[in-house]
C-alpha cells in the first residue's frame, strides 16, 4: 500500500511538471527568439551559447540601465549530455586550474553546475530525442537554429516571481476506494484543480546546439 501511494504521488508530480514545462516551452516558442552559438561544433555545449543567452535576455528584456527589475538569464535547463560536454572542454574554453576543479567535481559541485552567474540545471526530458525536446519540435512546430543542431536549451529569469504562476484552486486530495473492500483489494484515488500560466514571456529564452 505503501508504495503504491509512492506512484500514485510520482503520477500527480509527473503530471504537474508537464504541464508545467509545456507551458513554458509554448511561451518560448511564441517570443519567437532561439539563440546559438554559430562558431561551435554541431552538438557541443559552449560557455559562449551562455554568453549569448544572457546578452540577448537583457537587450530583449525591456527597461534601461536604469531601470529596476530587468530582465536576466539566472538559470538554464539542459540536457544531461549537455553538462557533460563541460567536462571535455578544452584550454581553449577554460585555463587548467578550472580544468582540474571540473574534473574532480562531482554531479552537485559549484564548478560544473554555473557558468557566468548562469545556474545550469540537466534534466532527462530535454536532449535529443527527449520527452520535452520531441513536444518542442512535434508539437509545437518549434524549430532549432542551425539544422545541424541537436539539442535545446532553455533558459529562465528567475530573479523576480512575476511571470511564472501556477494558481491552486484546491490542492490534491487523496481517497481510499472503498469499492475495492468486497475483492479484498486497496486502491486509492485523488484530484486536485490547478493551473499554469506565463504572464511575460520576457522571463523565457530557448537556445540551442
Amino acid at each position: 500500500v505503501g508504495r503504491a501511494m509512492q506512484v500514485l504521488e510520482a503520477g500527480f508530480v509527473k503530471k504537474m511538471n508537464d504541464d508545467g514545462w509545456h507551458t513554458l516551452l509554448a511561451a518560448g516558442v511564441d517570443r519567437n527568439i532561439l539563440v546559438y552559438d554559430a562558431d561551435a561544433s554541431a552538438g557541443q555545449f559552449t560557455k559562449r551559447l551562455i554568453s549569448l543567452m544572457k546578452t540577448v535576455m537583457r537587450r530583449n528584456g525591456g527597461g534601461n540601465t536604469g531601470s529596476l527589475n530587468r530582465g536576466r538569464l539566472t538559470d538554464a535547463y539542459l540536457s544531461p549530455e549537455a553538462l557533460e560536454d563541460i567536462r571535455n572542454w578544452g584550454i581553449d574554453q577554460v585555463d587548467e586550474v578550472t580544468r582540474r576543479e571540473i574534473y574532480r567535481a562531482g554531479d552537485d559541485d559549484a564548478a560544473i553546475t554555473r557558468v557566468f552567474g548562469v545556474n545550469l540545471h540537466d534534466m532527462d526530458e530535454i536532449g535529443e530525442s527527449q520527452e520535452y525536446q520531441v513536444f518542442f519540435t512535434d508539437q509545437l512546430g518549434g524549430s532549432l537554429g542551425p539544422s545541424s543542431d541537436v539539442e535545446l536549451v532553455v533558459g529562465l529569469d528567475l530573479s523576480a516571481n512575476d511571470s511564472f504562476i501556477m494558481p491552486i484552486k484546491q490542492d490534491v486530495q487523496i481517497f481510499e476506494d472503498d469499492a475495492l473492500h468486497r475483492q479484498q483489494r486497496a486502491g486509492f484515488y485523488g484530484w486536485a484543480e490547478l493551473g499554469f500560466a506565463v504572464l511575460d514571456n520576457r522571463r523565457i529564452l530557448l537556445g540551442s546546439f
